[in-house]
């Protein structure tokens, strides 16, 4: 169980530093592209300003603001004529596109074949002046998406390696920090295990001591009141031994086999109906036929009992009534448990697993151990359970694999 802690604390973690990292490395490059793209754009329309001027660059302020140097960049641009023929070409500036492909790419844009203002590393815009001549102008930011592209690299790598920096020291600093939990944990089974066969032996005693009682005194209220205490404290310490080994995970214990369990769903049925008949409860069931599981038929047996022997002792309401059903559904066997309650019952469905969880408003004889074992025999099955309390009816629906 500690093991299984363990390792979810450190996938957790791992996954929350992942999340961290990827989302400020995510930020950090985003952000990075943003800035490049808006500069691009800048660019693009400072060229489209100063490169089809007359003036060209005129440096000093401008408008209010500093004028870009567009000498700084790489770009060309070509103007058209009404007919859409060529008039002239700039690509002084431009080094790695020759003049063919310059005038292709231009061509392609003044005839819309080319929209959305980028073609790979290119970001371009097409204007039309009050000279009469189309303007299509490009300027190439390989430069800027080659150390973006490096950065975004090195920033991932940094990223992966403070990653497994952190998994190692997790790691092993959980193993650390989960050494006194295990010790603790063990210790309180020991203990559990230890105090439970300690128990077993005066309750014998305390038993046979009330049958040589009873012969020479014969049966009283009281000697039946203390022999309902000794079987009650010996259900439960039981029960606490059974939890124990569930808890330790240990398959050699109940060992897993593929059985028929319909016989057992039908013998637990039977032994309860008689019950639940003399408590004035409507007991009802449908079991399917022919359903076989992979599992340990003891806890299951157990796991049956145990649900049954909660809607018999907790069954309320004005109609008191109860149900089990049985059914087989795509290689999984469900298990529902339903049993009407009073309305002011205030169970609550999220503790109602917890070991020696008991409801404030029932005031019912029983240990709070029986779920937490049914709890466990489910995980043990690696099965699920739902719990529902819907108005006057609280159900239990178990699925396990079969």
């Amino acid at each position: 169980m500690i093991k299984k802690l363990r390792i979810k604390f450190i996938i957790i973690s791992m996954l929350s530093v992942l999340f961290v990292l990827a989302v400020t490395i995510g930020a950090i490059n985003i952000t990075n592209y943003v800035v490049i793209e808006n500069e691009a754009s800048g660019a693009v329309t400072e060229v489209m300003r100063q490169g089809t001027s007359s003036e060209g660059f005129i440096p000093g302020p401008q408008g209010g603001g500093d004028r870009r140097d567009i000498r700084q960049d790489h770009y060309f641009i070509v103007s058209f004529n009404n007919d859409g023929t060529i008039n002239k070409i700039n690509n002084t500036h431009m080094f790695m596109y020759s003049e063919a492909e310059c005038k292709a790419l231009a061509t392609q844009v003044y005839n819309k074949e080319l929209v959305g203002g980028k073609y790979g590393t290119l970001r371009y815009a097409l204007e039309k002046k009050n000279d009469g001549l189309t303007y299509v102008g490009f300027v190439d930011i390989k430069d800027k998406m080659d150390s973006f592209n490096n950065f975004l690299l090195l920033s991932s790598l940094i990223s992966l390696g403070a990653f497994l920096v952190l998994f190692v020291l997790i790691f092993f600093g959980s193993k650390l920090v989960f050494k006194s939990t295990e010790e603790a944990y063990r210790k309180q089974k020991r203990f559990i295990t230890n105090a439970s066969h300690e128990l077993k032996t005066p309750l014998t005693i305390i038993s046979a001591d009330m049958d040589l009682i009873e012969m020479d005194n014969g049966k009283s209220e009281w000697s039946d009141s203390v022999r309902d205490q000794v079987k009650r404290l010996t259900d439960m310490t039981n029960q606490l031994v059974t939890l124990s080994k569930l808890e330790e995970d240990d398959k050699s214990r109940f060992p897993m086999e593929e059985f028929s369990v319909n016989d057992v769903f039908k013998k637990a049925v039977e032994s309860f109906s008689p019950s639940f008949k003399n408590e004035g409860i409507k007991f009802s069931s449908n079991i399917s036929s022919n359903i076989s599981m992979y599992g340990n038929k003891y806890l299951i047996d157990q796991l049956i009992y145990i649900f049954l022997d909660n809607s018999l002792k907790y069954t309320g309401g004005e109609q008191k009534s109860s149900y089990f059903v049985v059914s087989e559904n795509k290689n999984k066997v469900e298990l529902r448990f339903s049993n009407t309650i009073d309305k002011n019952d205030e169970v609550d469905v999220k503790q109602i697993m917890e070991r020696f969880y008991r409801s404030p408003s029932n005031k019912k004889e029983g240990s709070g151990v029986g779920l937490s074992i049914a709890q466990e025999i489910i995980r043990f099955h690696k099965g699920k359970i739902d719990i529902d309390k819907n108005n006057s009816t609280l159900s239990f629906v178990v699925t396990l694999n079969n």
